[in-house]
């Protein structure tokens, strides 16, 4: 029997449809082999990854090496669990920026050919142009994939400057009101020059040390310099060299030893040497005159208000923007974290 054009086209439509046919009761109906293999290779994707931002994957490879990172230049040895999930969503964040940089946002400028004078002005800086492409690929980029890099980043900047482009400007207003608020915190505490020489107790027969220290002290009295003498007999390792020199001290409670009463002007009277004893033990303590506090004006501040709060709302536009680009990304089921 011939078959015609009209009859070869319904046998093969008949044949397709009894493939699509048991591909749908597989993969729905009777979880067959091909469900099991789909959906083991899935288990085995997910497995591998902490989270998906439109696509793109994080893996847990990444994860581990960005904690790392982060645990060293905060000085962590071992890994805070409770901090895996702020780990995630900065990763998260990081590739959003990069992905809206990239792809989504059409009204950025192309950076392309800005990014092209860094790299040049960067390859000026080595021996030869062999040797800048040789130090690109110890990093694992090559000139183009840097130059890309670099493009994205500055892409990234445009970006992140337009979420918070309202928020350059303060008004003196702004500023008065902000001043009031923070007023007693811009107070620079009292202050005052302090030297000594130290005498330690610990485990020294305390009355030899006392009278000692008494001994130093007369010579002061009779006027020998209270630097040499410090750099002679002090045991402070760090000040003696410096003639017992400790800078200049604020009366802000931090001084480690507060039963000095370094700031009571008549318990320490400036520019006479005062035998006092610590628990640590004996010192002859010479201190310059009190600086009183000290709270700037309005006017010597502003400036320098100013550039705060702008840094402060910048900051907070930028969390915004951020806040509301995962936000999308939850509610569109394109940001999906899959690590716990």
């Amino acid at each position: 029997m011939k078959l015609t054009p009209l009859r070869i086209y319904a046998i093969k439509l008949a044949m397709f449809s009894t493939v699509l046919g048991y591909m749908a009761l597989d993969l729905f109906v009777f979880e067959g082999p091909m469900h099991t293999f789909l959906h083991d290779r899935e288990r085995l994707r997910t497995s591998e990854l902490a989270a998906e931002v439109y696509g793109e994957p994080i893996t847990l490879g990444q994860l581990e090496r960005f904690t790392t990172e982060q645990n060293t230049l905060a000085g962590r040895v071992v890994d805070d669990p409770a901090r895996r999930a702020g780990m995630i969503m900065a990763l998260v964040r990081d590739n959003l920026l990069r992905l809206r940089a990239r792809y989504n946002d059409k009204k950025l400028p192309d950076c392309r050919k800005a990014a092209e004078e860094i790299v040049n002005s960067l390859e000026t800086r080595a021996e030869n142009e062999q040797d800048f492409t040789a130090q690109l690929a110890g990093q694992g980029y090559t000139r183009r994939s840097f130059t890309e890099k670099m493009a994205v980043r500055m892409r990234q900047q445009v970006l992140l400057e337009k979420a918070v482009q309202d928020v350059s400007e303060v008004d003196n207003a702004a500023i008065a009101a902000h001043y009031k608020q923070v007023r007693d915190e811009l107070t620079i505490p009292a202050s005052r020059p302090l030297r000594h020489i130290f005498l330690a107790t610990e485990g020294a027969d305390a009355q030899a040390v006392k009278n000692r220290a008494e001994l130093l002290l007369k010579r002061l009295e009779a006027g020998e310099d209270f630097g040499t003498l410090a750099r002679e007999a002090s045991e402070d390792d760090r000040s003696a060299p410096l003639g017992g020199n400790l800078d200049i001290i604020h009366d802000n409670g931090t001084f480690p030893l507060p039963e000095l009463m370094i700031f009571d002007d008549t318990a320490l009277p400036a520019g006479t040497p005062t035998l006092t004893q610590s628990r640590w033990g004996w010192h002859i303590l010479l201190a310059g005159p009190i600086t009183p506090p000290y709270t700037p004006s309005l006017d010597e501040c502003r400036e320098s208000l100013r550039t705060a709060i702008i840094s402060a709302q910048r900051e907070l536009g930028v969390n915004a923007w951020f806040k509301g680009a995962i936000k999308e990304g939850f509610k569109q089921k394109r940001i999906i974290i899959h690590a716990k």
